[in-house]
């Protein structure tokens, strides 16, 4: 006897997958090799936490309700830590300035950013 799946399966299957895409989408923004990624955890943690939150508001994904818990819990784990972290600020503050010189660099006659200030 060959092994089927049946529709109810394959809609666990598809359940799963939607959690688990989540996760690796935010993965993704973090994956860059051409310039600093760290400024983006909490807009990122934000994000995935927001599409849990749906999920597990879901009655579709009710039998996954007790992983997806798990997982809102070590995002806020993790999130709460950033508050000890003075690295994210300063990783924060880096990214600004990067997009601030690369804003006066297309401006015609922009200041560098040593005239604008670091105040």
């Amino acid at each position: 006897m060959a092994f089927t799946l049946k529709a109810a399966d394959w809609e666990h299957i598809n359940n799963m997958q939607a959690i688990i895409s989540d996760a690796n989408a935010i993965q993704q923004y973090f994956s860059a090799e051409q310039h600093p990624t760290l400024w983006c955890i909490v807009p990122a943690l934000e994000e995935l936490q927001t599409s849990w939150e749906v999920k597990q508001n879901d009655l579709k994904y009710r039998p996954y309700h007790s992983a997806i818990g798990c997982g809102l819990a070590k995002i806020r784990k993790y999130y709460n830590k950033l508050d000890d972290k003075p690295v994210y600020i300063l990783a924060l503050s880096r990214f600004n300035l990067i997009l601030m010189h690369f804003y006066f660099d297309r401006l015609d006659s922009s200041p560098s950013i040593l005239q604008v200030g670091l105040h």
